[in-house]
């Protein structure tokens, strides 16, 4: 029995052991495995915490790039211009201020005649001034009146102080003929810097646009004569002097078919009675229809006295009724004096425009100034002039009160607004 119960107790210790190997293999097979699994199961939390953390995520949408805030835009300026226009009267040069102006080789100096009133012109943008005796030639003779021709050293002495802007247009413009006004549109096409008008030699010349610039303005220049001293143009060239006489109509149809051309129209006129002060009956009513018809400015010549300045139509339109002598040498009749042919006017003024932003334009005439000039004389053997405020007795005693006179009575008659010294 004892042997049995061993036998027995043998395959018991057999069977543990067996178990106990297979208990191992077991727990390596699984401690080998486990990591793995685990992995996987971290790996799939990963994903799914990944996934529901995007579930809960909002949905991102393209970021709006604000549009950027404009600049403030500077406001539109007007364009503003202007441009200075000086005037003198009638260069009526005669022989014996020729004389005085000759020099000994044949030569012209008119220097120490003229510069006391003509050293301001180069001043000025544009300088005006009539030039009453015709520059027909030196070679037609330097004649005086009835038949005047000066010599055209005078035109160059003027060009070279300044002056730009001459009238042509005078009772004296055929004193010396066809070949006279020849002889003068010679002279001023080798100027071609200067503006003229009054006198042609062709009907195309005559024709010609009369509109001219200056600092951004246009301007139209026109000048006419009243007649020409009983001379007539030769026939079939009526066209060589713009006459108002028997031709008003032509005049003022020009003046109003520039009008909306040129910023300014000016007109230079030859008229009145000579040796008065005041305007007659024609100048005033053709200085009213010159600015109806759309004139801006009208300069008048030929009264050898100074005469009245008046705005037209509510100060759209600035008249001087006449400028008197720039230069003289002439006698005086028994109805006027020594004084009043020797006093002339000078005056400046400017010219206005300016272009709104919205294309509308304003036009004016401003800053306009009067003085009064006094050409002496030594027994018509010497000559000179010079401004009543560089003026003394020893040339003119008791000139002030001359001087008031003139500006109180005539230059202010119409309108004593007009400021004195230039």
């Amino acid at each position: 029995m004892a042997k049995r119960k061993k036998r027995h107790l043998r395959k018991s210790i057999l069977f543990t052991l067996i178990g106990l190997v297979c208990a191992i293999i077991i727990a390596s097979v699984w401690a080998l495995t486990r990591p793995k699994q685990n992995q996987q199961d971290e790996a799939h939390k990963e994903t799914a915490s990944a996934e529901t953390d995007k579930d809960e995520l909002p949905i991102s949408t393209p970021e709006e790039i604000p549009e950027p805030t404009p600049e403030p835009t500077q406001e539109a300026q007007p364009e503003v211009h202007s441009a200075s226009l000086f005037m003198l009267g009638d260069a009526l040069v005669q022989v014996n201020n020729s004389d005085y102006a000759r020099q000994p080789d044949g030569s012209y100096d008119w220097h120490p005649m003229m510069d006391g009133i003509t050293d301001i012109a180069a001043n000025y943008d544009l300088s005006f001034y009539n030039q009453e005796c015709i520059l027909g030639g030196d070679e037609l003779g330097i004649t005086p009146f009835p038949h005047f021709n000066c010599p055209q050293s005078f035109g160059d002495y003027m060009i070279e102080r300044g002056f730009n802007l001459v009238s042509t247009a005078n009772n004296h413009s055929l004193d010396k003929g066809a070949p006279g006004i020849e002889g003068s549109d010679a002279y001023w096409k080798a100027h071609p810097e200067i503006v003229t008008d009054g006198t042609y030699v062709s009907q195309e010349d005559h024709d010609a646009s009369i509109i001219h610039e200056i600092n951004g303005i246009t301007y139209a220049f026109t000048a006419w004569t009243y007649d020409m001293n009983g001379n007539l143009c030769p026939e079939g060239r009526g066209y060589m002097v713009n006459q108002y006489r028997g031709y008003e109509n032509e005049m003022l149809d020009l003046v109003a078919s520039v009008d909306s051309l040129a910023d300014f129209v000016i007109v230079s006129i030859h008229w009145g009675t000579e040796y008065t002060h005041n305007p007659d009956e024609e100048q005033l009513r053709l200085a009213q229809q010159l600015a109806d018809a759309g004139a801006d400015l009208i300069i008048g010549n030929h009264a050898h006295n100074i005469q009245p300045v008046q705005w037209l139509n509510n100060g759209q339109t600035l008249c001087f009724y006449a400028l008197g002598n720039l230069i003289n040498g002439q006698d005086f009749p028994e109805w006027t004096t020594y004084d009043d042919v020797n006093t002339g006017m000078g005056a400046s003024l400017s010219l206005n425009k300016t272009v709104n932003p919205d294309g509308t334009v304003d036009l004016s005439i401003s800053d306009v100034k009067i003085d009064l000039l006094y050409t002496w004389t030594n027994n018509y053997e010497s000559f000179g002039s010079v401004w009543y405020k560089n003026l003394d007795d020893s040339i003119f005693p008791g000139y002030q009160a001359f001087y008031q006179h003139l500006i109180d009575d005539v230059v202010h008659a119409y309108d004593d607004s007009f400021e004195i010294g230039l």
